[in-house]
């Protein structure tokens, strides 16, 4: 082989890298266009990533997982709706993923609807669950006896209003929404309280996991009083406890996953703290990531 076939072999590689990389650099997340998921997305990636938007988490997480895109953003925490448990179980569920990042999305829901209609006109309002808990006390206020209905998401809410042109109905949904499908915004911040804020994943697979953070999320499933033997020695550990939530093992009556959310020394250290643990409880290191 000559060295002008050599330089040329190795700069095909080299490109080639790059391009594998660039198709890998997909995000999935939770559409269509316009969701908070897509804000955090672009929020966490940038204007420069290729997002690619789903209908569901499920399916958003099955393309990270046969490799279409190297990561998800899922939602999985709201300050008013509380916890997204299908969507954080979904994530648990799979061995294969890591949370490599987090984002904290200010949230103002509003009220749209097509053009031409008034708040007197609408019966029927759509949104996601999450939009709809998070605005029920405007909506008891206002639209008492409007029907409430569930969709995959705030964007599909927003979607659906202006396919059906109908001055009736009203979606809960991002302002930002009401630009990408051309709908009047007949109402802002419905929610509750000015704090509301959703956080969300990003969750890629092992062998793209390469970022540690101070903040740290493990699973543990076991006997409670080892439960609390852990947390007592990861204190000593230095590590401050967040949060702590409990799901079914889906084993038996009376067994629970606990998802516990730490900060502190980082992943190494937590890694050795749950092996100590090795046969009294099943802990698995969901990542090690920083808060954007």
């Amino acid at each position: 082989m000559t060295t002008r076939s050599i330089r040329l072999a190795i700069l095909t590689f080299i490109v080639s890298i790059f391009m594998s990389m660039s198709v890998l650099a997909n995000v999935s997340y939770l559409g269509p266009a316009g969701t908070y998921t897509e804000e955090a997305s672009i929020k966490y990636f940038g204007e420069e990533e290729t997002l690619i938007a789903v209908p569901t988490v499920p399916g958003a997480l099955a393309k990270l997982k046969s490799g279409e895109c190297q990561y998800s953003v899922v939602p999985v925490e709201n300050t008013i709706g509380g916890m997204v448990y299908n969507y954080l179980d979904a994530v648990i569920a799979d061995d294969d993923f890591v949370i490599v990042g987090e984002v904290q999305l200010p949230i103002r829901q509003t009220l749209l609807a097509v053009h031409g209609a008034g708040l007197q006109d609408i019966t029927t309002v759509l949104s996601h669950p999450q939009g709809i808990a998070q605005s029920k006390a405007w909506l008891q206020a206002n639209l008492p006896k409007a029907n409430i209905m569930e969709v995959s998401s705030t964007a599909e809410a927003a979607k659906k209003v202006a396919e059906g042109q109908d001055k009736s109905v009203a979606a809960i949904a991002a302002s930002r929404t009401s630009v990408v499908y051309d709908l009047n915004i007949l109402a802002n911040d419905l929610q509750y309280t000015d704090t509301n804020v959703t956080r969300f994943w990003v969750v890629t697979r092992k062998q793209n996991a390469a970022v540690t953070g101070e903040k740290a999320v493990v699973a543990v499933r076991g006997p409670m009083n080892d439960v609390s033997k852990l947390l007592a020695e990861l204190d000593k550990q230095k590590y401050q406890l967040l949060s702590i939530h409990d799901r079914p093992a889906k084993t038996k009556i009376g067994e629970y996953l606990f998802l516990i959310e730490l900060s502190g020394p980082g992943k190494t250290t937590l890694a050795k703290v749950c092996a100590k643990y090795e046969g009294k409880l099943a802990a698995r290191v969901l990542g090690s990531f920083n808060v954007k």
